[in-house]
Protein backbone atom coordinates (compact mmCIF):
# COMPACT_ATOMS: atom_id res chain seq x y z
CA UNK A 1 0.00 0.00 0.00
CA UNK A 2 1.25 3.49 -0.76
CA UNK A 3 1.75 6.14 1.89
CA UNK A 4 -1.68 7.38 3.11
CA UNK A 5 -2.63 10.94 2.17
CA UNK A 6 -2.61 11.94 5.85
CA UNK A 7 1.10 11.12 6.08
CA UNK A 8 1.78 12.83 2.76
CA UNK A 9 0.19 15.94 4.28
CA UNK A 10 2.83 15.85 7.01
CA UNK A 11 5.61 16.23 4.46
CA UNK A 12 6.73 19.39 2.81
CA UNK A 13 8.77 22.45 3.57
CA UNK A 14 9.38 24.82 6.43
CA UNK A 15 8.41 23.33 9.78
CA UNK A 16 6.97 20.16 8.24
CA UNK A 17 8.85 16.86 8.49
CA UNK A 18 10.15 15.26 5.31
CA UNK A 19 8.81 12.36 3.30
CA UNK A 20 11.47 10.25 5.02
CA UNK A 21 9.77 10.86 8.39
CA UNK A 22 6.37 10.01 6.95
CA UNK A 23 7.75 6.76 5.53
CA UNK A 24 9.24 5.91 8.93
CA UNK A 25 5.86 6.55 10.59
CA UNK A 26 4.14 4.45 7.93
CA UNK A 27 6.47 1.52 8.64
CA UNK A 28 5.37 1.56 12.31
CA UNK A 29 1.65 1.35 11.64
CA UNK A 30 -0.21 -1.73 12.79
CA UNK A 31 -3.00 -3.07 10.57
CA UNK A 32 -6.15 -3.88 12.57
CA UNK A 33 -9.24 -5.63 11.22
CA UNK A 34 -12.52 -3.99 12.20
CA UNK A 35 -16.04 -5.38 12.31
CA UNK A 36 -19.23 -3.57 11.38
CA UNK A 37 -20.61 -1.72 14.46
CA UNK A 38 -17.32 -2.14 16.34
CA UNK A 39 -16.54 0.90 18.49
CA UNK A 40 -12.88 1.86 18.18
CA UNK A 41 -13.12 4.75 20.65
CA UNK A 42 -15.90 5.11 23.25
CA UNK A 43 -16.97 8.44 24.67
CA UNK A 44 -14.86 9.28 27.71
CA UNK A 45 -11.98 7.00 26.73
CA UNK A 46 -8.55 8.36 25.90
CA UNK A 47 -7.66 8.18 22.20
CA UNK A 48 -4.53 6.05 21.93
CA UNK A 49 -4.53 5.80 18.12
CA UNK A 50 -5.08 7.72 14.94
CA UNK A 51 -7.00 5.50 12.53
CA UNK A 52 -6.08 5.60 8.85
CA UNK A 53 -8.73 3.70 6.88
CA UNK A 54 -7.39 1.07 4.49
CA UNK A 55 -10.84 -0.37 3.73
CA UNK A 56 -14.27 0.28 5.21
CA UNK A 57 -15.98 3.33 6.70
CA UNK A 58 -15.73 4.97 10.12
CA UNK A 59 -18.12 7.49 11.66
CA UNK A 60 -17.49 10.03 14.39
CA UNK A 61 -20.35 10.88 16.78
CA UNK A 62 -20.94 13.30 19.63
CA UNK A 63 -23.50 13.09 22.43
CA UNK A 64 -25.79 16.06 23.07
CA UNK A 65 -26.96 17.26 26.50
CA UNK A 66 -30.05 15.00 26.21
CA UNK A 67 -27.87 11.92 25.72
CA UNK A 68 -28.61 11.52 21.99
CA UNK A 69 -25.77 10.58 19.64
CA UNK A 70 -25.24 12.67 16.49
CA UNK A 71 -23.03 11.68 13.58
CA UNK A 72 -20.67 14.50 12.63
CA UNK A 73 -18.28 12.87 10.18
CA UNK A 74 -17.68 9.88 7.93
CA UNK A 75 -14.29 8.74 6.64
CA UNK A 76 -13.41 6.00 4.17
CA UNK A 77 -10.36 4.62 2.37
CA UNK A 78 -7.21 6.76 2.66
CA UNK A 79 -8.73 9.13 5.21
CA UNK A 80 -8.11 9.59 8.92
CA UNK A 81 -10.09 9.79 12.14
CA UNK A 82 -9.27 10.30 15.79
CA UNK A 83 -10.25 12.54 18.66
CA UNK A 84 -7.20 14.75 18.14
CA UNK A 85 -7.22 16.67 21.40
CA UNK A 86 -7.68 13.45 23.31
CA UNK A 87 -4.88 11.84 21.30
CA UNK A 88 -2.37 14.67 21.72
CA UNK A 89 -3.16 15.53 25.37
CA UNK A 90 -4.14 11.99 26.43
CA UNK A 91 -7.40 13.24 27.98
CA UNK A 92 -10.92 11.70 27.76
CA UNK A 93 -12.58 11.98 24.36
CA UNK A 94 -15.91 13.65 23.59
CA UNK A 95 -15.98 11.80 20.24
CA UNK A 96 -17.02 8.21 19.64
CA UNK A 97 -15.54 6.37 16.65
CA UNK A 98 -17.45 3.43 15.24
CA UNK A 99 -17.16 1.19 12.16
CA UNK A 100 -20.04 1.52 9.72
CA UNK A 101 -18.56 -1.06 7.37
CA UNK A 102 -16.08 -3.81 8.20
CA UNK A 103 -12.55 -3.42 6.89
CA UNK A 104 -9.04 -2.58 8.05
CA UNK A 105 -7.42 0.45 9.64
CA UNK A 106 -3.80 1.39 10.12
CA UNK A 107 -3.21 2.47 13.72
CA UNK A 108 -0.74 5.23 14.49
CA UNK A 109 -0.30 4.80 18.23
CA UNK A 110 0.34 7.63 20.68
CA UNK A 111 3.59 6.04 21.90
CA UNK A 112 4.89 6.09 18.30
CA UNK A 113 3.76 9.73 17.98
CA UNK A 114 5.76 10.61 21.12
CA UNK A 115 8.80 8.73 19.86
CA UNK A 116 8.67 10.41 16.44
CA UNK A 117 8.04 13.83 18.01
CA UNK A 118 11.28 13.53 19.98
CA UNK A 119 13.21 12.65 16.83
CA UNK A 120 11.57 15.23 14.57
CA UNK A 121 10.66 18.55 16.14
CA UNK A 122 8.50 19.52 13.15
CA UNK A 123 6.10 16.61 13.59
CA UNK A 124 3.92 18.03 16.37
CA UNK A 125 3.38 21.45 14.71
CA UNK A 126 2.59 19.69 11.40
CA UNK A 127 0.05 17.46 13.18
CA UNK A 128 -1.57 20.46 14.82
CA UNK A 129 -1.86 22.30 11.50
CA UNK A 130 -3.39 19.33 9.69
CA UNK A 131 -5.85 18.55 12.46
CA UNK A 132 -6.79 22.20 12.92
CA UNK A 133 -7.52 22.43 9.20
CA UNK A 134 -9.62 19.24 9.28
CA UNK A 135 -11.52 20.47 12.32
CA UNK A 136 -12.08 23.85 10.70
CA UNK A 137 -13.34 22.18 7.49
CA UNK A 138 -15.76 20.02 9.49
CA UNK A 139 -17.10 23.01 11.47
CA UNK A 140 -17.46 25.00 8.23
CA UNK A 141 -19.38 22.14 6.62
CA UNK A 142 -21.74 21.81 9.59
CA UNK A 143 -22.23 25.58 9.98
CA UNK A 144 -23.09 25.96 6.29
CA UNK A 145 -25.74 23.26 6.74
CA UNK A 146 -27.46 24.96 9.68
CA UNK A 147 -29.39 27.45 7.58
CA UNK A 148 -30.25 24.99 4.81
CA UNK A 149 -33.51 23.08 4.46
CA UNK A 150 -33.36 19.26 4.51
CA UNK A 151 -33.35 18.93 0.71
CA UNK A 152 -30.40 21.31 0.31
CA UNK A 153 -28.51 19.60 3.14
CA UNK A 154 -29.05 16.21 1.50
CA UNK A 155 -27.94 17.47 -1.92
CA UNK A 156 -24.75 18.93 -0.39
CA UNK A 157 -24.20 15.66 1.49
CA UNK A 158 -24.47 13.65 -1.75
CA UNK A 159 -21.83 15.87 -3.38
CA UNK A 160 -19.48 15.86 -0.35
CA UNK A 161 -19.71 12.11 0.25
CA UNK A 162 -20.28 10.98 -3.37
CA UNK A 163 -17.72 8.13 -3.29
CA UNK A 164 -19.36 6.45 -0.26
CA UNK A 165 -22.97 7.70 -0.14
CA UNK A 166 -24.32 4.37 -1.48
CA UNK A 167 -22.42 2.46 1.21
CA UNK A 168 -23.90 4.43 4.13
CA UNK A 169 -27.01 3.23 5.99
CA UNK A 170 -29.98 5.59 5.70
CA UNK A 171 -30.15 6.05 9.49
CA UNK A 172 -26.52 7.26 9.55
CA UNK A 173 -27.14 9.80 6.79
CA UNK A 174 -30.26 11.01 8.60
CA UNK A 175 -28.29 11.41 11.84
CA UNK A 176 -25.62 13.42 10.04
CA UNK A 177 -28.25 15.66 8.42
CA UNK A 178 -30.15 16.11 11.69
CA UNK A 179 -33.44 14.72 10.37
CA UNK A 180 -35.51 11.61 11.04
CA UNK A 181 -34.95 8.53 8.90
CA UNK A 182 -38.58 8.58 7.68
CA UNK A 183 -38.16 12.21 6.55
CA UNK A 184 -35.03 11.28 4.63
CA UNK A 185 -36.83 8.36 2.95
CA UNK A 186 -39.63 10.68 1.82
CA UNK A 187 -37.14 13.28 0.64
CA UNK A 188 -35.22 10.70 -1.42
CA UNK A 189 -38.45 9.36 -2.94
CA UNK A 190 -39.49 12.89 -3.91
CA UNK A 191 -36.07 13.57 -5.49
CA UNK A 192 -36.12 10.23 -7.37
CA UNK A 193 -39.58 11.03 -8.75
CA UNK A 194 -38.33 14.23 -10.41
Amino acid sequence: MELPSFLHDLTGEGDKPSLEYANEIFSMLEVVKMRKKQVLLHLGEVAHSIYIVKTGILKGSLKDEDGNMHTIRFVAEGNVMTAMYSFVDQKPSNLQIECIESGEVLCFKHQDFEYMSKLYSGLTPAFHKIMLKRYHDMVEEKSRMIGDDATTRYKKFIVRYAPIVDRLPLKEIASFLGIRQQSLSRLRSKMDAK
